[in-house]
């Protein structure tokens, strides 16, 4: 029997935001203990448990938004991502595809081994190598999203695929700027 059958389908963009506001509650949190500021991390959640329900409530009244499902093709909506792929994903496309009036560079991802020892990545450009590894979880994601896939000269490198040029481009359509234009749909 299916439990979920009577409710509504669960909405991946609120979910985003709600993570969002945790990661934006448990920054503070940290920031703060780590400087000796006064910590209130209950009340930051009680706000935000109060502003989800208010929200749940103009739901119940008004009806519930509706879920738009994020098509197989066709760019990524930032919100989407996890935030540390995400990230990754930015670094990757800035360093190969570039923004504004630079030319790309046309870099790749090579494996490459962390320093933790786990099997990750390394961005390759065609002048230099970008130092930072991404670990395998990290770009995990990006391919399963469609944005990384397997470069079509050597399948163990991988490259930012059409859908992650597409989803580059409406990033720095809307500015660009990081991290102020990530998450806005």
């Amino acid at each position: 029997m299916n439990k979920r059958s009577g409710r509504t389908p669960a909405d991946p963009y609120r979910k985003a935001r709600f993570r969002e506001i945790a990661r934006e509650i448990v920054a503070k949190d940290r920031h703060n203990r780590k400087y000796g500021l006064s910590v209130d991390t209950a009340g930051a959640i009680a706000n935000a448990l109060e502003r989800a329900y208010r929200e749940g409530i103009h739901d119940g009244e008004n009806g519930p938004a509706p879920v738009v499902a994020q098509s197989d093709s066709g760019p990524v909506k930032w919100a989407l991502m996890p935030p540390r792929p995400r990230d990754a994903f930015w670094t990757i496309c800035l360093f190969t595809l570039s923004r504004g009036d630079r030319p790309p560079s046309g870099g790749r991802l090579v494996p490459a081994i962390t320093e933790r020892g786990t099997p990750g990545w390394m961005l390759d450009l065609q002048e230099r190598t970008y130092e930072k590894l991404f670990g395998d979880r990290t770009i995990a994601p990006l391919m399963r999203l469609g944005l990384i896939e397997e470069a079509s000269d050597v399948p163990a490198h991988r490259v930012v695929s059409k859908r992650g040029e597409e989803t580059w481009g409406q990033f720095v359509q809307r500015g660009g700027h990081y991290p102020d234009d990530l998450t806005n749909n």
